[in-house]
């Protein structure tokens, strides 16, 4: 594990954590957006086809939020993602 203050706190919705082995709370390297998911689907490779499509973009019931911006309005996934940074990844829960 890195020290505390190069790392990214990834926090995963409780439907997620059943593909990450249970975890809902791990550290990973803080880097480019694009660094940060590449470290997230090698510590959990099942959470890939559950958050991508084939191309690497997140499905449209996925919400990633870096902070508290959803990554889809940054404009990039090379945007810098600092230390100590929350990185909120959620998929949509049917029911009624």
């Amino acid at each position: 594990m890195s020290e505390p203050d190069v790392d990214v706190e990834v926090v995963l919705s409780t439907p997620l954590a059943r593909f990450a082995g249970g975890e809902t709370k791990f550290p990973v390297p803080a880097g480019t957006f694009r660094e940060v998911i590449d470290k997230v689907y090698e510590r959990h490779p099942a959470l890939r086809r559950r958050l991508a499509d084939g191309n690497g973009s997140f499905l449209p019931f996925v919400s990633v939020y870096l902070g508290e911006d959803n990554i889809r309005d940054l404009g990039s996934l090379d945007v810098e993602v600092a230390p100590r940074t929350t990185v909120l990844i959620m998929s949509a829960v049917a029911g009624g």
